[in-house]
């Protein structure tokens, strides 16, 4: 809590108290402080009117009609009216664990006009209904519409943030963190009695469930397949399809499937569905391996334990603030003998690995000695010069190890560390991989935010700030919702320099504030459209942002925003880990201009 207001993350679990086949069950949902509104997945979505001036009219031509009846761009007239009964809703909500349709109807409370990326606005019904976020309770208006194109079937908005929360866009499920369960990293699990050897992974969003003879009925939204444990046991299960996941080279369901991690008997047993898809995993040595979205929502994990849930399991509450035990990300930055880079913990190894380039060995006097080469978190290169203390094998490579300093920001640990010769130009932004033996005490993953090791207390700032951008400022929207920031372009042509991609666009805003910009295109996003719409291509460039205190170089996707209020939007990759957003306040951190 800060001010009286939750702290939420990017992502959290939303309850729906008053639909009683749901009120005991956590959607996952996006919070979104980009959006005025919010939105939750809803099908078969019908509108009935009373008024004799509707007859014969239904769907999309009804609503059309109301939006001009009531003026529903430019006023208020339906959502002031006394009577909401004149306007009922009906749809279907899917329970996402038994695919049975809950079927709600609510007066109509007002129509959401979306701004389409084309032309025009495109109609939502909008209902009231109560909403609860880390046992904050908010009656909410809600725009219903098709969200299966997105990873999230609610979207969180102003309509329930306003005067509620703060967003730290640096942290998926924060709300789940402290009542989440302590693992290894291996474990048994059982579906449906058959036991699994299952894994963990902090680079693959998605969990994945060993399974055979998968059968996809789309028609009737259901999947049938064979569940094979560690033990050859098999059984056959039916559930309903969540979605086909697409990957390059196939498509795989999505599925709910009943997960049972420790002994009933013990009081955090955990005993609940995961979201997995299916695919045949014969070939490797865990049946489950639970993903990211699975452990941010449920679990922290113990790098240097296994099978941990045969006994009582801890809640990571009950450990968190012990000395014994030292908690990183999956994405670090730590200083390796005064050198800065990126780091991430590693089970597959037991000696720290620091990853360099150009080794070369040479037989002194004194012993033998390495040379190499360190890139850091700047892509700078830096030369050292050690003795070879001893060296290992692993597979067909023989590595050296030499002795380290590793700053952390409580300790100063002199390490043996092995050096494994890379590519210059490896793609892999890691060089060093932590591993448990790195520390004193239990080594604690927690998946759900970055760069844990070095985190601050966050700034707040509001929804809308001021920032400096290429020598200009400028007032932009804080957007939770985003991955990548955005800002508008015009008159955008590329063109190529020294065998590389660049662009020039031409940057303006409301106060005719006018700029001509250079950029080197560094990559291209496919952006999803709404419903109707097609998805879009846009460049994007690294551009240096200051908000406050707060400056960093960004990726920036380049659009024609020019039917937006505001040129520029910062997202996640600016936000992470260093503010907090307010959805009702502005220039918090900064002054506005005006």
């Amino acid at each position: 809590m800060i001010d009286d207001k939750v702290v939420l993350g990017r992502t959290e679990k939303v309850y729906l108290p008053n639909i009683t086949a749901l009120n005991d069950i956590g959607i996952p949902a996006k919070i979104d402080t980009g959006a005025d509104s919010t939105s939750i997945h809803a099908e078969n979505i019908k509108i009935t009117a009373t008024n004799p001036i509707f007859n014969g009219l239904e769907g999309k031509a009804l609503l059309d009609a109301i939006a001009i009846e009531f003026d529903a761009l430019t006023s208020t007239k339906l959502r002031d009216r006394e009577d909401k009964s004149d306007i009922m809703v009906s749809f279907d909500i899917i329970h996402p664990y038994s695919g049975d349709t809950i079927a709600v109807t609510l007066p109509l409370f007002r129509l959401a006009m979306i701004k389409s990326r084309e032309e025009g606005h495109l109609a939502r019904p909008v209902v009231e209904l109560s909403l609860q976020i880390a046992g904050k309770t908010v009656l909410t208006e809600v725009n219903l519409t098709d969200r299966t194109r997105f990873s999230y079937p609610i979207l969180i908005g102003k309509t329930f943030l306003r005067d509620t929360a703060w967003v730290n866009a640096g942290y998926d499920y924060l709300q789940e963190q402290d009542t989440a369960l302590i693992i290894g990293r291996k474990e048994r699990a059982l579906i449906n009695d058959i036991p699994l050897e299952t894994s963990v992974s902090f680079t693959n969003r998605y969990s994945i469930l060993h399974a055979l003879n998968i059968k996809v009925d789309e028609k009737a939204k259901q999947v049938s397949f064979t569940v094979e444990g560690d033990n050859k046991q098999h059984k056959k299960v039916t559930v309903p399809l969540v979605k086909m996941l697409k990957f390059s080279n196939a498509q795989r369901p999505l599925v709910y499937v009943p997960v049972q991690l420790g002994s009933i008997d013990d009081d955090n047993v955990f005993n609940q569905p995961l979201l997995v898809y299916l695919r045949d995993r014969s070939k490797n040595s865990s049946q489950l391996r639970l993903g990211t979205e699975a452990l941010n929502q449920n679990f922290i994990v113990d790098l240097g334990n296994t099978y941990l849930t045969e006994r009582p399991i801890a809640l990571f509450s009950s450990v968190s603030d012990e000395k014994t035990s030292f908690i990183m990300s999956p994405k670090e930055q730590i200083t390796i003998d005064g050198i800065t880079v990126n780091a991430k913990p590693s089970a597959t190894i037991k000696t720290p690995l620091v990853k360099v380039s150009h080794i070369t060995e040479d037989k002194r006097d004194t012993g033998r000695m390495v040379s190499y080469e360190l890139t850091d978190i700047n892509n700078n290169v830096h030369s050292f010069e050690k003795p070879i203390k001893r060296k290992i094998k692993v597979g067909d490579d023989v590595r050296p190890i030499v002795v380290s300093e590793i700053t952390l920001p409580s300790s100063l640990l002199i390490k043996d560390v092995a050096l494994k010769a890379i590519p210059t130009k490896n793609n892999d932004p890691f060089r060093f991989d932590v591993t448990p033996n790195l520390v004193h005490g239990s080594l604690l993953i927690n998946a759900r935010t970055t760069n844990l090791i070095h985190r601050h207390a966050a700034l707040k700032a509001g929804y809308i700030e001021q920032a400096q951008v290429a020598g200009l400022s400028f007032p932009v929207k804080l957007d939770t919702g985003a991955d990548v920031s955005s800002m508008h372009a015009t008159d955008i042509t590329t063109f190529v320099k020294d065998n590389k991609e660049w662009v020039s666009f031409t940057y303006t805003n409301t106060s005719n504030v006018k700029k001509t910009l250079t950029k080197e295109v560094i990559d291209e996003m496919r952006i999803k459209g709404r419903v109707g719409e097609k998805s879009n291509v846009r460049l994007v460039v690294n551009m240096k942002v200051k908000l406050g205190s707060v400056e960093k170089e960004i990726a920036v996707n380049l659009r024609d925003r020019s039917r937006f209020k505001y040129s520029m939007i910062l997202g996640k990759n600016f936000l992470n880990n260093d503010i907090i957003v307010s959805s009702d306040q502005q220039f918090i951190l900064t002054n506005s201009a005006s």
